[in-house]
């Protein structure tokens, strides 16, 4: 790659307007600013058999892109993939208009464009296109778009560098041909990377800290709740955590505005919980609060929806309610809405925590607890000994459960039942009560089908009334009977269900039966006796 040096340096200290009778000169355009009316003429002049279209640069060599860079007096340390981006920026666009805080007002598909140009990923929403392509331009911010100053100038001793001549050996003198070729083909070095003014990368990390602002709010809210505001160590963590979830921490302005957001949430809270509780402070806020009072309901319900479907993420699910609550009209702009709001959504997810609060382990054996203890009221005082004996030693029944399931292979058939309930017996723990006997087996199938070894199917289900006593059924077949005189008809005695039917045929019964019926239905609506 040869070069005239001598065009090389007229370019680089040249005015607008002596660029531009150069470009007349050869008849090339004089549309653009200094500096890309410079690149465009050492395309055109001093790099005259260089292809420098988009897939040429990406197909260059590391080395022929760290060349390219320096003969037009730009920044050529990095990537490769960072030189052929910065190189075609600097023929393509001016860095005053492409800027980090420029791209908001880009739509989306200009941004799409970048991102293929630049070779960054094309999908996603607009938002996430621009937080790609600003990471770029944070990145290579200050080192295009402009010849360096000393260049310009002309400084005497800026270091060259030859790029077009082969090393010859140490034993080899180069020819006067070869000198004079070394001689006009030198450009300068670049020295290292330029001095940057700004956290590098930080625009682009600002770009997306917007971008996300409302899931910063929702996370600053969460950490109100539980965190320590004055705490420092507390505080890191928290800023710590948010790096974790793709906020740009690295950067001190980036750190700076969470801090600063931090406190505006301070302020927030506390103007919230002021008014919480007080008589509305303007006639906006009284039509809102009604607003808010009837719209109450309507939240609820969708807070439980939007709580079910986020799990675990509980920031996410307060953004979801945040934006349920604008689309229900309310105005969370006045602190005793927005205070109402929050205050709604974590005592939903107070009641949520409590019901989840406790460890799979625990949890399980609530459950079957809640087995044992079914209809209670009337269990007998025998039968509530047995079960508050169960309860005491859960860990040890629920060991039983699960070697005896083992050992049959994860079935919890009949058999099983019964070998479960004749080894409790053997402890002492008279299992094999009437009203004990379902509930144990009930409460072994939730242990068993919590554990993963049966299906939820195969629980054994209570019945729907637990074995009475001879006693207990004699009570109840004598308030039938009390029933059945109440109603004028005599109880029917054991003779008079035994005697036999005759030899009536079964057309002369149902012909009795639809006779019944109609006499009834003719009482019902007020006939005759």
């Amino acid at each position: 790659m040869d070069v005239d040096r001598d065009l090389l340096e007229r370019l680089y200290q040249s005015r607008l307007e002596d660029l531009r009778g150069i470009a007349e000169q050869h008849d090339l355009s004089k549309s653009g600013n200094v500096e890309q009316l410079r690149a465009r003429l050492i395309a055109a002049l001093v790099l005259t058999d260089v292809d420098l279209s988009l897939d040429d640069l990406q197909a260059n060599p590391e080395k022929g892109l760290s060349d390219l860079l320096k003969v037009f007096g730009i920044k050529s340390s990095g990537s490769k993939k960072q030189k052929w981006q910065r190189l075609w920026l600097h023929l393509n666009h001016d860095p005053k208009k492409l800027r980090a805080e420029s791209l908001p007002d880009m739509n989306r598909d200009e941004l799409h464009a970048l991102c293929v140009s630049l070779n960054l990923q094309r999908s996603g929403s607009k938002n996430q296109l621009l937080g790609r392509v600003a990471g770029v331009l944070g990145t290579e911010d200050g080192s295009w778009g402009r010849v360096k100053k000393s260049l310009r100038q002309g400084k005497r001793g800026a270091p060259t560098v030859a790029v077009a001549a082969e090393p010859t050996p140490a034993t080899e003198a180069p020819t006067e041909e070869e000198a004079e070729v070394a001689e006009v083909t030198v450009i300068p070095v670049d020295t290292g990377p330029a001095p940057l003014t700004v956290d590098e990368g930080s625009g682009a990390s600002m770009l997306e800290l917007e971008a996300r602002r409302a899931e910063l709010t929702s996370q600053l809210r969460e950490f109100l709740l539980v965190g320590r505001q004055h705490d420092e160590m507390d505080i890191a963590a928290f800023i710590d955590d948010l790096g974790r979830l793709g906020f740009g921490i690295q950067h001190a302005e980036v750190r700076e505005h969470i801090l600063a957001e931090l406190t505006n949430m301070v302020s927030l809270r506390s103007e919230e919980e002021a008014t919480s509780g007080s008589q509305p402070g303007s006639w906006r806020e009284r039509g809102a609060l009604n607003d808010l009072e009837a719209a109450r309901a309507g939240l609820l319900d969708t807070l439980d929806v939007i709580l079910d479907r986020a799990g675990g993420d509980i920031a996410r699910a307060r953004m979801e309610f945040e934006l349920a609550a604008v689309e229900a009209g309310l105005d969370l702009d006045l602190p005793a809405i927005s205070g109402r709001i929050h205050g709604l959504f974590d005592l939903q997810v107070s009641l949520k925590a409590s019901e989840h609060e406790m460890d799979p382990v625990t949890a399980r054996r609530q459950r079957a607890l809640e087995q044992l203890y079914r209809g209670g009221t009337n269990i007998t005082p025998e039968a509530i000994a047995v079960l508050e004996r169960i309860e005491n030693q859960m860990e040890a029944f629920e060991r039983v459960v699960e070697t005896i399931i083992r050992r049959a292979d994860g079935a919890f058939t009949p058999v099983e039942h019964a070998l479960l309930v004749r080894f409790l017996e053997r402890r002492g723990w008279n299992s094999d009560h009437p009203e004990v006997r379902p509930r144990l087996l009930a409460a072994a199938g939730v242990l068993a089908a919590e554990m993963g070894y049966i299906d939820a199917a195969d629980i054994p289900a209570l019945p729907t009334s637990l074995s009475l006593d001879s006693d207990q059924v004699s009570g109840v077949v004598e308030s039938m009977r009390e029933v059945l005189r109440d109603m004028g008809r005599e109880p029917p005695s054991l003779a008079s269900v035994s005697e036999p039917v005759g030899e009536r045929s079964d057309i002369d019964r149902v012909k009795q039966k639809l006779d019944s019926a109609d006499e009834l239905l003719r009482r019902l609506s007020g006939g005759s006796d």
